[in-house]
């Protein structure tokens, strides 16, 4: 029996990676969600976080995603992320920046969308400064 199967991250830009995995760990609306070979179908939404991938040739791999859905199949396993990147791609700088503008906007009392859209930044804006290897105090 295989103990790898063909995962696909992509984006509406891009396929950020494709390739054999014996192993992925994803977050979903529902909680946090290890895929390995044989997993049974599912399709669920993912939110802005990190993605572990263990891929065939032993090297783990991080991307963070700014959410998107996961999709698993019989041989496949695909990834549809709003956004993903690695961490030699994120700007720590425009990261910082993008985290700052969400906590000013959580930080104003009047609860709105934009609360919503400021925390879906926010977190897309801290995953992406871990991934990077800069330490934040996560708030939310």
């Amino acid at each position: 029996m295989a103990t790898t199967y063909h995962l696909k991250i992509v984006t509406p830009e891009r396929t950020i990676f494709e390739g054999p995995v014996s192993y992925i760990i994803v977050r979903s609306t529902e909680g946090e969600i290890g895929i390995l070979a044989h997993h049974m179908q599912l399709i669920t939404p993912l939110i802005p976080h990190i993605i572990t991938v263990y891929p065939e040739n032993g090297k783990t791999e991080q991307f963070t995603i700014g959410g998107g859905f996961l999709e698993v199949g019989d041989t496949t396993t695909i990834v549809l992320a709003d956004s993903a990147e690695r961490a030699s791609e994120i700007d720590v700088a425009r990261a910082e920046r993008a985290r700052q503008r969400a906590l000013e906007v959580i930080g104003k009392v009047e609860p709105n969308m934009d609360l919503i859209r400021a925390k879906r930044a926010l977190a897309r804006a801290e995953n992406r400064l871990k991934l990077a290897g800069r330490s934040t105090s996560m708030t939310h």
